[in-house]
């Protein structure tokens, strides 16, 4: 029977550490809930980064694709240059 016991505690050790995991992090999960707080726009952004990232393979230097990092995330427009 005590084997039985022993089989039983091994399986359940897994939940146990999710359970002092919840427990020790209930405060930010609960604020999650309260404060509505959510990583989506940070998702967002990281997905906008990998997609100018994988156009910039032909970048000659991290410069240039940090520059467009900015011009990408930050929504700027070519500004129009009036000529005669």
């Amino acid at each position: 029977m005590k084997r039985k016991a022993e089989k039983l505690g091994a399986v359940l050790e897994p939940m146990v550490r999710v359970a002092k995991t919840v427990e020790n992090q209930i405060e930010g999960i609960l604020a999650h809930w309260k404060k509505g707080l959510t990583t989506a726009y940070l998702e967002g952004l990281n997905s906008v980064f990998s997609a100018v990232k994988r156009k910039a393979r032909g970048y000659r230097s991290t410069d240039n694709m940090t520059t467009m990092l900015y011009f990408v995330a930050g929504n700027l427009s070519i500004p129009y240059l009036y000529t005669h």
